[in-house]
C-alpha cells in the first residue's frame, strides 16, 4: 500500500494524520480566508466543506467552524477540507450577497476567468485549486439578511450522468423541505457538477440570524453526508421526512428597484397568474406587479422593504 502523502492547498499544508488551521489567498484579491485542512489515518476521498459565500448566512458558517474545531484526523479516512468562511469582508461588514473587496456576488460568477474582473479571476482561481482538484463539494448557504427560506437543498442537473447521480445521492440525505433539481449552468457548485466534481448546496437559515437548533441540524446534516462519502465513521441515517422535489424552479429578480410588498407565505400553493406581490416607488404608486408563470409553491422571497433592480426577489416551482 503506498505511503499517506501530505495535502497541500492555497499554500497550506497538513502532514499525514494531521490538522492544520491557517488563512488561504482569495485568489488575486489580496483576501485571505480561514481554512481547516485535515488529513485523516486513512485513505479515502478528499472533500471539501465551504460555507458563507455570502457572509451573513451565519448557520452554515457556524457549522463550519464548529466542524473544523472538532473534527479529528483521527475520524477522518481520507481528505477534509473547510473554508469558515469564504466571504470573509462580508461577514465582518454585515453585508449581503455581495463581496465588498471585488464588489460581485461570487456565487453568480463561476466558472470566472482567469482574464475577467477581479471577481471572475477570484472565481477561476477557486475552480483550479480547490474544486477540480477534490471528489465531493458540500456548499453551506442560508437566506440572507433580507430574505426569507426553509431548509432546503440543490441538487446539479447538467454534467456527467455520474457526477449527477453521485450528487444526488447525497443531497436526498439531506433534512430538508425541498430538493432543487438545477437546471442552471452558473453558481459555484453546479459550476464543480459540470467540470466533474460531484456537488451539492443547502440551505438553512434566514434574515441574518442562526439558532443553536439550526447549526446543530446542519452539522448532523453535513456528517452524515460525510459518512455517505465513506471519509467519516459511523451509520448512515436517513433524513427524518422526504424532500419535495422540485424540477421547474423560478428565481426572479427585481426589475425595478423601489419598495417589495410580498402578498404570499413560505411554502404557499399559488396559481398560474396569481399576484405575488408589488413594488411601488417611493411615493407608494405602484411600479410593478409579480404574478407567478405557472401553479407553483413559494420557496423564499425577499423580506426587505426596500429593494434594487436586480435584487433577488421571490423564488417558486414546483
Amino acid at each position: 500500500m503506498p505511503m499517506k502523502t501530505g495535502m497541500i492547498y492555497g499554500g497550506l499544508t497538513a502532514a499525514p494524520c494531521t490538522k492544520v488551521q491557517g488563512f488561504v489567498p482569495l485568489g488575486p484579491s489580496g483576501e485571505t480566508i480561514p481554512a481547516t485542512l485535515i488529513n485523516g489515518v486513512g485513505e479515502g476521498r478528499t472533500v471539501l466543506v465551504s460555507s458563507g459565500i455570502h457572509g451573513s448566512e451565519y448557520p452554515g458558517i457556524l457549522t463550519a467552524i464548529e466542524l473544523a474545531k472538532e473534527l479529528t484526523p483521527e475520524q477522518i479516512s481520507g481528505q477534509l477540507i473547510l473554508f469558515h468562511p469564504v466571504n470573509t469582508a462580508a461577514f465582518y461588514d454585515r453585508r449581503s450577497y455581495i463581496n465588498p473587496i471585488v464588489g460581485e456576488n461570487l456565487n453568480r460568477l463561476y466558472p470566472g476567468s482567469p482574464d475577467g474582473s477581479m471577481a471572475e479571476q477570484v472565481a477561476w482561481y477557486m475552480g483550479e485549486e480547490y474544486h477540480k482538484r477534490v471528489d465531493f463539494v458540500i456548499d453551506l448557504h442560508g437566506g440572507d439578511i433580507p430574505e426569507t427560506l426553509p431548509p432546503y437543498v440543490y441538487a446539479p442537473g447538467v454534467g456527467d450522468p455520474d457526477v449527477l447521480k453521485a450528487s444526488m445521492e447525497a443531497a436526498l440525505l439531506v433534512n430538508a423541505d425541498y430538493l432543487v433539481k438545477s437546471k442552471s449552468t452558473t453558481g459555484f457548485y453546479n459550476s464543480c457538477a459540470i467540470q466533474g466534481t460531484p456537488a451539492i448546496l443547502i440551505e438553512r437559515g434566514s434574515q441574518g440570524i442562526w439558532s443553536r437548533d439550526e447549526v446543530d441540524t446542519y452539522k448532523a446534516d453535513v456528517k452524515n453526508l460525510l459518512v455517505h462519502l465513506g471519509i467519516l465513521n459511523g451509520a448512515i441515517r436517513q433524513p427524518s421526512k422526504k424532500a419535495y422535489v422540485l424540477t421547474n424552479v423560478v428565481f426572479l429578480d427585481a426589475p425595478v428597484s423601489g419598495c417589495w410588498l410580498p402578498e404570499v407565505t413560505l411554502g404557499e400553493h399559488v396559481k398560474k397568474g396569481q399576484r405575488l406581490g408589488i413594488i411601488t416607488d417611493l411615493f407608494g404608486s405602484t411600479l410593478t406587479e409579480i404574478r407567478a408563470e405557472f401553479d407553483s409553491i413559494i420557496i423564499s422571497f425577499a423580506v426587505s422593504l426596500g429593494i434594487k433592480e436586480r435584487d433577488q426577489l421571490i423564488t417558486y416551482g414546483i
